[in-house]
């Protein structure tokens, strides 16, 4: 009796054990690292396994980029879209068994469509199957010393064995920027066109961020969403990862945040290699960019760059004297940052009243963002308004 009654408190034991492991299981993982020296920045259980999702993708390239090099793929290349890869579920471009697609569009296609279809016919045509091209992708993550990370497929679909880390995938992104610093503007890709339909890139952080350069994001239910991007900002570069977001609203949230909480600790960026002429005219086919062009310094989104088109609303009032006022509070708090903008106070009717509210116009999508960020403690209100 005695025996019994302690294996039934072992028993229960060990479930409270398991079920509190999950409850206090992190629900993401994060790194930052500094670019030029590669010291962590900052870091939330990184080296935790986790499923990559379409942050594979990255490693895809890494394969594709090695090729290119080696003067196996041009960009006319035809990739074959076989059976097996007509079948791949979304993210995809849907492209029928039989039909075949240049290789600098595929290579679009993995970053900016994150088309699986296109990852799976990438790896057929240099590995002869998916499988062999999977098992060259995990022998290269040995090569680059993450030995977080193993892969079974090139599109990051789920596969109980295909894991990494965030630590991994911040590695990669540096040996990606390192390597190939040629094809760094295809990071800021945010659209191609194939067969007359244009694609567009949902990376939200790439439009809203200031300094980002883009690279990529992933989601399968297995891993949350995911996200690897460098940022550069006043000469420092920063490469941040985030693993198992709840959305990708907050994982686009905790990126800025991470970047602007980060950038000031960086050194100041220099780059390691420099591009020789003929990599460079390799490059600039792919990237349908002079070769002088890739050849200048790369910087990251900035603000002046984007389409002026947006407004940040900071209140609204039921006397345009108010709403007025509040423009000029806002202006003494933000100083410079408004210098360009037009401040606005725009009369509505709501429930058969005047309303008059106060906005500021003339600002690119990541200003507003940027602003309303800045303004959580004077008016937690503030609204950014699209065009």
């Amino acid at each position: 009796m005695r025996c019994s009654f302690l294996k039934i408190c072992i028993v229960t034991l060990c479930f409270s054990w398991a079920f509190s492991s999950v409850a206090i299981a992190a629900p993401f993982s994060s790194i930052v690292i500094d670019a030029t020296s590669g010291r962590t920045l900052q870091q939330y259980r990184a080296s935790q396994s986790r499923y990559p999702a379409s942050l594979t993708k990255l490693m895809s390239l890494y394969i594709m980029f090695e090729e290119i090099e080696a003067g196996h793929l041009t960009p006319k290349t035809p990739i074959y879209i076989s059976r097996q890869a007509a079948r791949q579920p979304a993210s995809r471009l849907g492209l029928p068994f039989g039909k075949t697609i240049p290789a600098e569009i595929a290579m679009k296609a993995l970053l900016v469509k994150s088309a699986n279809d296109v990852a799976t016919a990438i790896a057929e045509h240099i590995s002869g199957s998916e499988a062999k091209f999977a098992r060259r992708m995990t022998k290269k993550a040995r090569e680059l010393g993450l030995y977080d990370t193993n892969f079974t497929n090139a599109s990051g679909l789920y596969h109980w064995r295909q894991q990494s880390s965030a630590r991994d995938m911040a590695k990669l992104a540096q040996a990606l920027l390192t390597r190939f610093p040629q094809f760094e503007s295809l990071w800021q890709t945010t659209s191609f066109t194939f067969e007359e339909k244009q694609y567009r890139s949902h990376n939200r952080v790439l439009r809203r961020l200031s300094g980002a350069m883009g690279m990529k994001t992933g989601y399968i239910r297995a891993s949350g969403y995911n996200i690897a991007t460098a940022v550069q900002r006043d000469n420092k570069r920063i490469i941040l990862v985030i693993m198992g977001g709840t959305s990708a609203a907050s994982r686009d949230r905790h990126a800025i945040s991470l970047a602007d909480r980060s950038l000031g600790r960086a050194q100041t960026f220099v780059a390691k290699t420099k591009t020789n002429s003929a990599k460079l005219r390799q490059a600039a086919l792919w990237l349908d960019t002079p070769a002088q062009e890739l050849a200048k310094p790369t910087r990251g989104l900035v603000l002046a760059d984007m389409p002026r088109d947006w407004k940040i609303q900071v209140g609204a009032f039921s006397a345009s004297v108010h709403a007025d006022s509040q423009l000029q509070r806002i202006r003494r708090v933000l100083g410079a940052k408004l210098d360009d903008s037009e401040g606005l106070t725009e009369q509505i009717e709501r429930n058969g009243k005047p309303m008059y509210r106060a906005r500021f116009a003339n600002l690119s999508e990541p200003q507003a963002f940027h602003l309303c960020r800045s303004l959580l403690k004077v008016t937690p209100s503030c609204l950014p308004i699209a065009p």
